[in-house]
Parts: structure tokens; sequence; C-alpha cells
């Protein structure tokens, strides 16, 4: 805050010219001092392509960003280019609100972190930053799964299988992230859905059976429309012996398999497909 005005600092593509003087004018109109770009290199500013110009833009605009107390993203058609990407990380790392021009799927800790890394090997942050960069990157993690794990009720805190949403589901969409905030953006994206089967039977070999049924006569379909499922099948005893005949019934999917084993009082077999579409 300056004189009781927040500092707001806009990240984004230079070809959203317009946008970038648009959003300039209704943040100031807000009661806002914004810090913008000084020049638009994809707009016709050439002069930031001749040797040395853009990397010392680039060094300038994290130095707009420590000044700032929040940072909007000028993501027009859901677009963040690799600059934009690492100076969202930044603000990250440095505590900065961050607003976007556009709903998106925001990035996972493991993308902010990668960002950072280019930072450091580009000799954009310290050692010591980077560092730090890494310790708050682990509490961030730990802290993510904790959470994860003691949340129960409705989507997206249902499942205690962080494998699903590593291996799985973000793997699919190019993103690599334990945060459950991700998955139900995708969900509530429609990009994604999932159905539960509980097995009926006095055994393991019933239970399965009344599964494959169930799946042959109403999600056939789903299933093969779908461009990746993520199959977890959960049994008191150990199920992954069962893969194998499940697999049968789904041959030719691109499918991710995994076997959870719950607590021995826990008597009924359940399956949970989650459906990419």
């Amino acid at each position: 805050m300056i004189n009781g005005f927040k500092v707001i600092t806009l990240c984004g593509s230079t070809r959203f010219k317009e946008e970038f003087l648009e959003t300039q004018k209704r943040l100031t109109l807000e009661g806002n001092v914004v810090i913008t770009v000084g020049l638009f290199g994809h707009s016709g500013d050439d002069v930031v392509w001749t040797e040395g110009v853009k990397d010392m833009l680039d060094r300038q605009h994290l130095a707009k960003i420590d000044l700032a107390d929040e940072i909007f993203v000028i993501n027009v058609g859901g677009y963040i280019g690799d600059s934009t990407r690492r100076e969202i990380a930044y603000a990250e790392f440095k505590g900065k609100s961050i607003t976007y021009l556009e709903s998106c799927i925001k990035p996972s800790l493991y993308d902010n972190y990668a960002a950072l890394g280019e930072l450091h090997d580009a000799g954009r942050i310290s050692d010591e930053d980077f560092e730090e960069a890494g310790r708050d990157f682990d509490e961030k993690r730990k802290a993510a799964i904790a959470e994860y794990n003691a949340c129960q009720g409705p989507w997206p805190y249902q499942w205690k299988n962080i494998d699903a949403v590593v291996c799985g589901i973000l793997q699919q969409h190019g993103h690599i992230s334990i945060d459950y905030h991700d998955i139900k953006d995708l969900y509530d994206l429609d990009c994604v859905y999932e159905v539960r089967i509980k097995g009926k039977g006095a055994n393991d070999e019933e239970q399965l059976q009344s599964i494959i049924d169930t799946i042959r006569s109403e999600y056939q379909a789903q299933l093969h429309s779908s461009k990746k499922v993520v199959v977890t099948l959960c049994g008191s005893s150990d199920p992954s012996g069962l893969l194998e005949k499940l697999a049968d019934c789904m041959e030719g999917l691109n499918a991710v398999w995994q076997t959870r084993r719950l607590f021995a009082e826990v008597k009924e077999m359940e399956l949970s497909i989650i459906f990419v579409l």
C-alpha cells in the first residue's frame, strides 16, 4: 500500500495491448496504483527484440512485482506464456495476491517450483531465494497432502487417494499436482466426472463379477468415449490380483489402474472410475 492505495502490477503477454490498456484504466479508476509494461514487444515495439533488451525488461518486471501488493494477469482466452508463467510463480513465492482476467486452472505447486527453477537458472533469482523456495515448496506440498487426507465429504474430498490425482487426471491435462483444488476446477469445467460401483456378493470374486456386470450394462458408452480413465479398485483384502479380470471388460481403453486396500472391517469391494473427457 502507498498512501492508502493498493499497488497492482499487470502481467501477461504483450500481444494483448488493448486489454492491458483497458485493465490499467479500470483498475486506476477503482482506486489502485497500477504498474504496467513499458513496451509491447508483440504489438509493434520491435526494440524489445534487440540484443539484451528483452532480458532487461524481464528482470525489470520482477522488480515491478516486488513493488506490488498484487499482480493482475491478463490471460485473454486462457493464454499464459512462459514469461508470464514465471512471473506468476515469482509473485506466489513473494507472497503477492494473484488475480486473473479470465477464469483458468491455476498453476500447481510443481508448476510454480519448476518456473522458479527456470528463473534461478537464468540468474534472475539468487541461490538463497531458490533454496528458500525449495523449503517453501516442501512445506506446501506436505500441507496440501495433509489437508487432502484430512478432508471428508463431497467432492473433492471423498477419496484419500493422492495417486489417482498425480498419476491420472492432472497428468492427462498436462498438470502434475497434488492440489485437490485443481481437480475441483476440472470438475467445474465438466472435463472429468466419477462413478462409484459397490460390489455385491459373499466374496471378492462374486463382488468383482457384480461390478463387471454393472460396467457392461451401464457404463460401456461413457468408457469408450473418454480420452482416459483412472480405475481404482478398493477391497479389504489385497485386490491387485483382480485387476487382470477387471481389465478384460475394459480392453482397449487408455487407463490408469490402481488398487487400494481398505480397513479389514470394510467388507464391500468398491470401484471408482474417473472419466477424463
